[in-house]
């Protein structure tokens, strides 16, 4: 009985990380560049039953006890293995602003933070009081020398991610790649932290008055939300019947105990 309500709290808790990741999913279906995140379960080792303890009579009238029979085997729960990133394109939209940029490819616009150089796809970028280029959170966007790049007036961008201004290329946009981009660490503000440099993309495939929305299909995520609690208020019911039976066989001992 223990065991039952060890096995429908974990099932209670893999929800409630489910629940999460689509909540968080939701809340930023309207932000360009955002990669929606799946939560992965694995299974906890199955345990192998066993029909045991049986007799019969045999053809000379006495009792012997009956070959183990293999039931088969018995879950014991489920818990989240890892929270992985849907790194499929989102779509590309027209804005006409000569500061949105899009990457119509696997690459990151790297910019500078106090906490060091951060990536993301969200190229909803602007110029700031001091001429520079900025993230929406005033994060400045660094040039392929690691340098911020400051911009007089409108500005021209090319698929190489060239800065051009007055017909002089000026700067060149710092787009990186990573090999395995599900190691990098999400952070605020639609930031992403690695721990090893990326590789120089010479060939982003910039989209100069583009965004890319966010990849989030908010009538899945909700068609999800609704199985994520349900199964959770299922489990919850698993958890209440565990504790009444418990509750009666105390209540059984007791009794007979007295």
């Amino acid at each position: 009985m223990i065991k039952g309500l060890y096995t429908a709290g974990a099932g209670m808790m893999l929800q409630m990380a489910k629940q999460d990741a689509v909540a968080n999913n939701l809340a930023n279906v309207n932000t360009s560049g955002y990669k929606k995140q799946i939560a992965v379960a694995r299974a906890f080792p199955e345990m192998l039953m066993s029909r045991l303890g049986e007799v019969e009579k045999n053809s000379r009238g006495d009792y012997e006890p009956v070959p183990v029979e293999i039931i088969g085997g018995l879950g014991t729960g489920a818990a989240i293995d890892k929270i992985y990133s849907d790194l499929s394109l989102g779509n590309i939209k027209k804005t006409d602003s000569y500061t949105d940029l899009a990457l119509n490819s696997n690459g990151y616009f790297a910019v500078q933070t106090e906490q060091g150089e951060r990536y993301t796809r969200n190229g909803q970028f602007k110029i700031n009081n001091e001429g520079i280029l900025t993230t929406n959170q005033g994060y400045p966007v660094l040039d392929s020398g690691d340098q911020p790049i400051a911009i007089e007036g409108e500005f021209m961008v090319d698929e190489g991610g060239n800065i051009t201004v007055d017909g002089e290329i000026i700067a060149q946009l710092k787009v990186v790649s990573f090999e395995n981009p599900q190691y990098l660490v999400r952070e605020g503000d639609n930031l992403l932290a690695s721990e090893q440099p990326g590789n120089n993309l010479p060939q982003p495939g910039l989209l100069q008055g583009y965004i890319e929305d966010s990849n989030v299909n908010a009538v899945k995520e909700m068609v999800e939300l609704i199985t994520v609690t349900r199964a959770y208020e299922s489990l919850q019911k698993i958890v209440q019947a565990e504790d009444e039976t418990i509750q009666a066989a105390i209540d059984q001992v007791g009794s007979v105990a007295g």
